[in-house]
């Protein structure tokens, strides 16, 4: 059962990076994860800094994707981050954002084949296997076991979750699929073959205050321009609207962004309700054992990851 920090901070510096950390450290959070944005400074030399300058917390790439990065890179990252941060680092793997598709020009419609792939390589390496099996080339450092993450919201990424990671991340889904989304993970479940399970992470969207509910609704918005067309049909986003949104997004006028998504997609992506023993009893139905939160900035982290303690210890 774990407490994680998702860096949401935008284009952090070194400095934003290692300060978020050392406070999620310091308030007790067991992992905390950065955003690998190829429009963002590099998370990897991030994440050098932070684990120089943290002891405790797991620290890694939350999320890093299949696409943009060659999967031997990936590996050696995280074995160099592993020398600098013995025993305490993780990875995060989602299938990358719109971004991907639009910016970049890559199609992610095998993104769970792709997600599975990169698991696999990362645990036979972390075995002692080879980077590639065909010319028996070795990674030239150790890498370690360490745990995976698995985040998405298409039904067969979120079955793959299910099926190949150590933890699963529930993160912007709505209220109203939440129950079909865990569904999906259990699929998955049901193809491992040891018989274990992953610890299911859920990240609600709760707006603790005034200070930050700005921030929470951006996340909404482009949750909103990524849910599966059933939803965004219920919500009433037209494509004309999910064009204008991104449109708002790349240049950077979120206000009109959320401005344009219908409040129905707000309510159903942000929990009105943010009391500890309402959202530990919707986590328990679910069958959630852990709990993440955004990480906006260092000031409001406390009171973030408090919060988080509170509905982890009603979950025990």
């Amino acid at each position: 059962m774990t407490i994680g920090v998702i860096g949401h901070v935008p284009n952090p510096t070194v400095a934003d990076a290692v300060a978020l950390a050392r406070v999620a450290e310091t308030e007790g959070a067991h992992w905390i994860g950065f955003a690998d944005a190829f429009w963002w400074r590099d998370v990897w030399l991030l994440l050098g800094e932070v684990a120089r300058a943290t002891e405790r917390i797991e620290v890694g790439p939350g999320m890093t994707n299949p696409y943009l990065r060659h999967p031997f890179h990936t590996v050696s990252a995280l074995a160099t981050l592993q020398e600098m941060a013995p025993g305490r680092v993780g990875v995060g793997i989602a299938a990358g954002g719109s971004e991907v598709t639009g910016a970049a020009g890559l199609s992610r419609h095998d993104a769970a084949t792709r997600i599975a792939e990169l698991v696999a390589l990362s645990r036979r390496v972390g075995d002692g296997g080879p980077l590639d099996p065909g010319t028996g080339k070795p990674l030239e450092l150790a890498l370690r076991p360490l745990p995976v993450l698995v985040a998405g919201r298409g039904d067969r990424v979120l079955a793959t979750a299910g099926e190949v990671a150590d933890r699963v991340l529930l993160w912007s889904v709505p209220d109203s699929d939440l129950d079909r989304s865990v569904a999906q993970v259990e699929a998955g479940i049901a193809r491992r073959r040891d018989g274990s399970r992953p610890e299911l992470v859920w990240a609600p969207l709760v707006a603790l205050g005034d200070h930050d509910r700005h921030q929470v609704r951006r996340i909404a918005v482009y949750a909103s321009i990524n849910g599966a067309p059933h939803l965004r049909r219920r919500w009433g986003l037209s494509p004309d609207d999910v064009a204008a949104i991104r449109a708002d997004l790349v240049r950077g006028a979120w206000d009109d962004a959320v401005d344009r998504v219908p409040e129905r997609a707000i309510a159903d992506l942000v929990h009105a309700d943010a009391d500890p023993d309402v959202v530990a009893d919707r986590a328990r139905r679910i069958g959630a054992t852990g709990i993440a939160v955004p990480g906006f900035d260092p000031a409001s982290l406390p009171a973030r990851v408090r919060w988080a303690t509170e509905v982890h210890d009603r979950l025990r």
